[in-house]
């Protein structure tokens, strides 16, 4: 069996730099809060866990909800960002803040508050339900918050000065479509497209991976940035692909016939989870 490795994989700038930060705590504090999961992965989640930190998530809870269940020690905001109303809510209950935002989403954070304070009516594109997209909304409740063409058609802005940016993990594929319906209706937008450069890449080489008879990608299944792989392989390089959390995902009989494999991951996907899967299939 021929196994390609499909290039960039490990861990993306803004993973890296949550993960430094967090274990850096855990050096000189004893009770840390992760509001929500530092990022998207429940193995590396569970590390967290074993080394003494507590993540706070509960589905369709948001993080100023949760933060009502941290009243003491140090909270620690994941790499997707909060809102200024999370991060005001933490310094007046006393809480000890550790900021382990992705620096592109800040980036993204301070373009929003530039322009709404420019006077321009914002635009933000992105998934519904997802973290960052709960910290950017969170600016301000003048922000038009879109996730397909239906809701651009939904627009009404009566405004010569309009701006768009998006969530930093999306399908460059997806968000080109969006961009060109917005400026369809609005010629004169601004357009400030905010895909990290970590997701561009890995999209791009998946869109153009070497022929074979299946992709697999290693992801976790919270991870927007592995889902959009799963979507590109599948969609725009149109090839047999599946979506795996670990090497126990797989089996024997998934792999008869099969002859080339190409094996990608997300952003926040540990390499040695890449790695056992690459071994197991060194011995089909």
């Amino acid at each position: 069996m021929i196994i390609n490795r499909i290039e960039p994989q490990g861990y993306c700038q803004g993973v890296t730099n949550a993960l430094r930060i967090i274990n850096e705590a855990l050096k000189s504090n004893n009770n840390i809060y992760s509001l929500g999961s530092i990022i998207h992965n429940d193995h590396v989640i569970n590390d967290l866990k074993e080394k003494g930190v507590t993540t706070i998530e509960e589905k369709g809870k948001s993080r100023l909800e949760l933060l009502d269940k941290i009243n003491s020690g140090t909270v620690v905001f994941s790499a997707h960002g909060v809102s200024p109303l999370v991060y005001e809510k933490a310094k007046n209950k006393g809480l000890n803040i550790i900021d382990a935002t992705c620096p592109m989403v800040h980036l993204v954070h301070k373009k929003m508050n530039e322009h709404l304070s420019l006077g321009f009516d914002c635009i933000y594109i992105g998934a519904k339900g997802h973290p960052e997209c709960e910290g950017v909304l969170g600016i301000s409740d003048k922000i038009h918050f879109i996730s397909n063409i239906d809701d651009i058609k939904l627009l009404n802005i009566n405004n010569d000065k309009i701006y768009v940016t998006n969530q930093t993990t999306l399908s460059i594929y997806d968000i080109l479509d969006l961009f060109n319906e917005l400026k369809n209706k609005y010629p004169n937008i601004k357009i400030d497209d905010k895909i990290c450069n970590a997701t561009t890449i890995r999209q791009k080489a998946l869109a153009n991976q070497p022929k074979c008879d299946l992709c697999i990608i290693v992801g976790d299944k919270k991870s927007s940035n592995s889902l959009k792989l799963f979507k590109v392989s599948t969609l725009i390089a149109k090839v047999n692909t599946i979506f795996v959390d670990n090497v126990n995902s797989l089996n024997k009989d998934m792999f008869n016939g099969i002859n080339v494999v190409n094996i990608s991951s997300g952003a926040s996907t540990p390499s040695i989870l890449v790695d056992e899967i690459i071994e197991y299939l060194k011995t089909l």
